[in-house]
Formats: structure tokens, C-alpha cells, sequence
């Protein structure tokens, strides 16, 4: 007989029954919707991503007022692809925060359920013993148990529920407010960019020496393409990712303090929100550190101030940034709280870094990493 059985055989045993009836969901299901929300919305990114990347060599290769146009309109469906993913992490997050509302309260339940059991079960020994005692006198005794016990258990269903409530407000809320949306985006036959009555249109090729001039500026997904050179290093030597330069000891500190940051009890619960796994971090991995400071030095060349202002992201008005040059809607996605500076190093690379698990799954999913230790080239992610 399970515990809810034995307590609902009990005098007056309903009204706890029927508490525990209030926190019988499984929060387990609960977060496997949520799970399926963020990996929907990363999805969303994936592919909007791959649509920005191919805009960013349309750009490269096409000027004009037309070409422009087009490129504007196209950044709608990136803006509204993250959107659509910051509003999904969102309400995971609301959906989580009432999975493990109800795991406590169905826990404490449970808890108060048991030794209820086993007050009742004493008190049948007792009252078995008196033999003054009546039926009646026993179920008294059980009833007034009982109530102590559901006045008790009511206190976790209440926050249960207004835990609950809060969520659905929440994912309301956030879709409520959501602004970027597809359903926005107007027809593109209706643009100005697309042959029609009254259009001019502008469709200028660029030269191969125009294109070379630039070539280091066509990504558009949530970072910039390289910005800087590669700064001068105190230190000699090279790490064994291609011809990199070996970090200077700031930069192997900005990075230390990042991952020691991601990786503590306080972001825990912040990360499993997001559905970002990060077990295998290690800040004092030399292989997580060599890999975080190769994307560092071909995005930013080590440079905290480093800005791309020339990229299709810049032209759209979100400029990528700092160490790993994230844009600032990615920045804002995926920082942590109290490290929302975009371009104070260890925040830079806080988000950053969990953009690439966000986004590729670890460090060694990184299209530049990846590339490196394939024995290729550098690609931007």
C-alpha cells in the first residue's frame, strides 16, 4: 500500500490524502519540457545563425542601396530568432523554478506523511494497552494528528502553488513582452531591395580587391570576426594551437577567474536554467585555458577594448566587443549576474564562453577550435 493509501485509510485521513494530491506532479516532466523549450530555442539560434552567415558573404560581395536594404531586413530574422530564444530560455527557467518548488513541497509532504504514519502507529499501541480507551478516544486522537499534520502540509502547498502562479506570469509575461518577433517581419517581395514598380534598385558587385580590403569582416553570428592583430607577448613561444602566441599572465588570470566563476555553487542552479552544461570546465585546465585564450587572441587580439565596427553586426547596430567579441544581445543572453560589463575582461569572457557551450556544445565544439585542431585554420564562430 503506498504512503497516500495508508494515510487516506486513516480517521479524517482525506484531508492529508488530498493534500498530497496537490503536490503529486512530477517535476521530472516538468523539466524535460524545459529542456525541450532551450534545445528548441537554440535550434532557432542555429539556424538563424547559418542564415546570417550566409547574408555576411552576400554582403561581402554586393554593395549598393539595394544590397543594404536587404542585408537590414535579413538581420530582422537574427534579432528575431534570439528573441525567440531569450524569451525560451526565459520561461524554462520559470518552468524549472517551479519543478523544484514542487519537488520540495512534495518532499516535505511526504515527510510530514510518514511520521504521521508512525504517530499513528504508536498511538495504537498505547491506546491498545488502556483498557479504559475506546474506539472513539483512538480516532480522536488520529483526527487531531492529523490535522496537525495537514496544517503543516498546506504551508508547503501554498508555496508550491504560488511558486506555480509566479511561473505562469512569468512565461506570459515574457511573451507578452517579447517585441522581435517573425510574425513581424514583413513579406520580403514587398521590399524595396526586390524589382517592383517604383524601386530602384542598386546591386553593385565588389571588386576582388574591394572584397580582400574586408575580408576579415563577414561573420554575423553572435561574435565579430577577428578585430586586431595579435598583440606583443611578454611571453616566447607559442602554444600548440597553430602559430598562437603564448597568453600573458593577465589574460591566463582574467581567464582563471571567468571559469572559476562559471564553475561555482552560486551559478549552479543559474546554468541549469539555461540548460548549459559545463561539467568538464576546469580553471585550472591548461587545455581549457589554451583553448579560451586561442579564440581571444584571433577575436581580439587580447585587446579588453577591441570593437569591430565594420561587420555586417556593426552595421546593424550591435557591434561585437572585448576579448571574445560577443555583440550585446548575445553578451546579454548569456552573462552571469553581477558580471553584465561587456567589456571588463572577465565578463567578456564569462559570456563568451558560455555562448560557445550554448551554442556548440563545449570548448572543443568552437568552429575555430575545432578547425585549429583538425590542423586547419582559424574560423570565427
Amino acid at each position: 500500500m503506498s504512503l497516500r493509501d495508508q494515510i487516506a485509510a486513516l480517521y479524517d485521513g482525506q484531508k492529508f490524502a488530498a493534500l498530497m494530491d496537490k503536490v503529486a506532479g512530477d517535476p521530472a516532466e516538468i523539466r524535460r519540457i524545459a529542456t525541450r523549450w532551450t534545445t528548441a530555442g537554440k535550434g532557432i539560434v542555429g539556424n538563424t545563425d547559418v542564415l546570417a552567415g550566409a547574408v555576411g558573404r552576400m554582403d561581402d560581395w554586393w554593395k549598393g542601396e539595394s544590397a543594404d536594404a536587404f542585408v537590414t531586413y535579413m538581420a530582422r530574422y537574427s534579432k528575431a530568432g534570439q528573441g525567440m530564444n531569450d524569451a525560451l530560455v526565459s520561461c524554462a527557467g520559470s518552468l524549472n523554478d517551479a519543478a523544484d518548488a514542487l519537488a520540495k513541497a512534495r518532499k516535505g509532504v511526504d515527510q510530514l506523511g510518514e511520521s504521521l504514519i508512525t504517530d499513528v502507529d504508536n498511538l495504537r499501541r498505547v491506546y491498545a494497552k488502556d483498557p479504559d480507551a475506546t474506539e472513539a478516544d483512538l480516532n480522536a486522537a488520529i483526527s487531531k494528528r492529523v490535522g496537525t499534520a495537514a496544517t503543516a502540509a498546506q504551508s508547503y502547498v501554498d508555496t508550491a502553488a504560488d511558486a506555480l502562479a509566479t511561473s505562469v506570469k512569468g512565461i506570459s509575461k515574457r511573451f507578452g513582452e517579447e517585441k522581435t518577433l517573425f510574425s513581424d517581419i514583413p513579406p520580403a517581395g514587398d521590399q524595396t531591395f526586390v524589382p517592383g514598380p517604383g524601386n530602384k534598385i542598386e546591386w553593385i558587385a565588389v571588386t576582388p580587391t574591394e572584397q580582400r580590403q574586408t575580408q576579415l569582416s563577414g561573420n554575423a553570428n553572435g561574435t565579430g570576426g577577428p578585430t586586431a592583430a595579435p598583440v606583443n607577448n611578454s611571453n616566447p613561444g607559442t602554444s600548440s594551437a597553430g602559430n598562437t602566441p603564448r597568453p600573458k599572465a593577465e589574460v591566463v588570470d582574467w581567464i582563471k577567474e571567468a571559469l572559476t566563476v562559471i564553475k561555482s555553487p552560486e551559478m549552479a542552479s543559474i546554468l541549469r536554467k539555461r540548460g548549459i552544461d559545463v561539467s568538464d570546465l576546469d580553471p585550472d585546465d591548461p587545455k581549457d585555458i589554451e583553448r579560451i585564450w586561442t579564440v581571444i587572441h584571433h577575436e581580439s587580439g587580447g585587446n579588453p577594448s577591441a570593437r569591430n565596427d565594420w561587420d555586417i553586426n556593426a552595421k546593424n547596430g550591435v557591434p561585437s566587443q572585448g576579448l571574445m567579441q560577443t555583440i550585446p544581445p548575445t553578451f546579454d543572453a548569456h552573462k552571469l549576474p553581477g558580471y553584465g560589463k561587456i567589456l571588463e575582461p572577465v565578463d567578456n569572457i564569462i559570456a563568451g564562453v558560455l555562448y560557445t557551450y550554448d551554442r556548440y556544445g563545449d570548448l572543443s565544439g568552437h568552429p575555430g577550435i575545432a578547425s585549429l585542431e583538425r590542423g586547419g585554420g582559424y574560423k570565427p564562430y
